[in-house]
């Protein structure tokens, strides 16, 4: 057996006879296995199994206390949700079944005539569509690169 073979059985727990051997004849190994003696975890006491084993069901108990918290924050974010709709829908028929208010439309008519002395001056005026067709001197691409 060589030394990166035992090094792993020591790792993985109790030693066989041939590891055993080659670690009274290996200083080296010898070595290794006294720190990984050291750096070994002591063996677990009673009350730390019971421990151990009652972390399952303290941990459920743990996740199902958190689990109603949020159920109930959930139940009443969904019945509020629900009264919301509700009153929505319910506002809607109200509004269907009410009667619409009565309007009284009221029409006028009022005449508007020029008064008789007002003088009618077309020369304020600029009657003339002289000005409505005036030209624009836009720059055109021929002006830059000569005739076409």
């Amino acid at each position: 057996m060589n030394c990166e073979e035992v090094a792993v059985e020591l790792s993985g727990g109790e030693p066989s006879s041939s590891a055993r051997e080659h670690l009274s004849r290996c200083a080296s190994c010898t070595e290794t296995a006294k720190l990984l003696g050291l750096a070994a975890l002591p063996p677990v006491s009673e009350s730390e199994k019971l421990l151990l084993s009652s972390l399952a069901a303290t941990t459920q108990k743990a996740w199902r206390e958190q689990q109603s918290r949020s159920s109930s924050a959930r139940r009443f974010g969904s019945l509020a949700l629900a009264a919301g709709l509700g009153a929505l829908l319910a506002s809607g028929v109200v509004m269907k079944l009410m009667p619409a208010p009565e309007t009284k439309i009221v029409t006028q008519t009022q005449l508007i005539a020029v008064p008789e002395n007002a003088a009618f001056d077309t020369d304020d005026f600029n009657l003339s569509d002289d000005d409505v067709f005036f030209e624009v001197g836009w720059p055109s691409p021929t002006d830059e690169q000569g005739e076409l």
